[in-house]
C-alpha cells in the first residue's frame, strides 16, 4: 500500500512542481541566449542593453528564489490539505497507517527538495557556464574528493548533515502542520507560528553550540592558506558533530510527535 500511496503522491504533486521548475530552466536558457547575443554584462557598451541584462538577471534570481519557496510551501500545503482538511476524512479512512502516510508524502517531498537543488545548480550552470567556470569547478571537485579520500571527519560529518537536511526539513514541516492542527481556529496561522518558533529555537541552539565549542576561525594563528584550512576544519569538527546530533534528535522528536498527533489527536473540524 505504501508503494501505491507514493505513486499517487508523486503523480499529483509533480503536476505543479514540474511546471514551475520547467519555467526556471526555460528562463535560464532565455537569459543565457540574451546575454550571449548582447555580449554579456558590462561588455555590450550600451547602457540600455546592460540595464536589460541586469533586469533579466534580477528576474532570474527572483524566479529561482520564488520557486524554491513555492516548493517548500506547496509540499507543506499538500500534507495539510490531504490529512487535516475535509480530504482528511478520505485519507484517514484508507487501510493505511499514519506512518505510511507520513512516509509516502515525506519521500516525495525529499525527492522534490533534491530536484529543487539540482534544478538550481543546472540553472546556474546555464547562466554562468563557460570554459574557465568548469575548469575551476573541476579543480574544486578534485580538492573535495581528495579531502574525503583522506577521511577528514569534519568533511564527512558535513556531508552527512547536508544529506540529512531535506529529511529534517520535511519532517519539521509536517510537525508544524500537525501541531498547528491542534488549534481550534486559524490552524494555518498556528502552523506558521509553530514553524517560526521551532526555527528560532534551532538557530539559538546553533549559536549556543558555536559559543560552547569556542568556535572562532579568526583566532587562528596559522598564516598559510593550507594551514588555515586545516585549522578551520579542526575547529569545525565539534560544532558540526553537535549539529548532526541536534538534527537527528530534532528529526526523531518531530517524527514521533507528528505520528502521535495523527494517531491520537487528529482534529478535522
Amino acid at each position: 500500500m505504501l508503494k501505491k500511496l507514493l505513486k499517487y503522491e508523486w503523480k499529483t504533486a509533480s503536476k505543479m512542481l514540474l511546471l514551475m521548475h520547467g519555467i526556471v530552466l526555460l528562463m535560464a536558457i532565455f537569459d543565457r541566449i540574451t546575454l550571449q547575443l548582447s555580449g554579456g554584462m558590462g561588455e555590450s557598451g550600451s547602457y540600455i542593453l546592460d540595464t536589460v541584462n541586469a533586469l533579466l538577471m534580477f528576474a532570474m534570481v527572483m524566479v529561482i528564489g520564488s520557486v524554491c519557496l513555492f516548493t517548500y510551501v506547496y509540499l507543506a500545503y499538500r500534507f495539510y490539505k490531504n490529512v487535516f482538511t475535509d480530504q482528511g476524512y478520505l485519507t484517514n479512512t484508507l487501510p493505511v497507517t499514519p506512518t505510511q502516510i507520513i512516509l509516502s508524502k515525506g519521500i516525495c517531498s525529499v525527492l522534490w527538495m533534491v530536484i529543487d537543488a539540482v534544478v538550481l545548480m543546472i540553472a546556474i550552470f546555464i547562466l554562468a557556464g563557460h570554459k574557465e567556470f568548469f575548469v575551476d569547478l573541476g579543480d574544486i571537485m578534485r580538492e573535495l574528493m581528495k579531502i574525503f579520500a583522506d577521511f577528514n571527519l569534519t568533511a564527512w560529518i558535513t556531508l552527512i548533515v547536508l544529506i540529512l537536511s531535506p529529511f529534517v526539513m520535511t519532517i519539521q514541516l509536517y510537525f508544524c502542520v500537525a501541531v498547528g492542527n491542534l488549534c481550534k481556529i486559524h490552524k494555518v496561522l498556528g502552523s506558521i507560528g509553530v514553524y517560526i518558533a521551532t526555527y528560532i529555537v534551532q538557530q539559538i541552539a546553533g549559536v549556543i553550540i558555536l559559543f560552547a565549542t569556542d568556535f572562532d576561525p579568526v583566532a587562528s594563528t596559522v598564516t598559510t592558506p593550507a594551514g588555515f584550512h586545516v585549522a578551520l576544519a579542526d575547529m569545525m569538527f565539534t560544532p558540526m558533530l553537535l549539529s548532526l546530533i541536534l538534527s537527528v534528535v530534532c528529526a526523531v522528536l518531530f517524527w514521533f510527535a507528528t505520528r502521535y498527533i495523527m494517531t491520537k489527536r487528529l482534529n478535522l473540524q
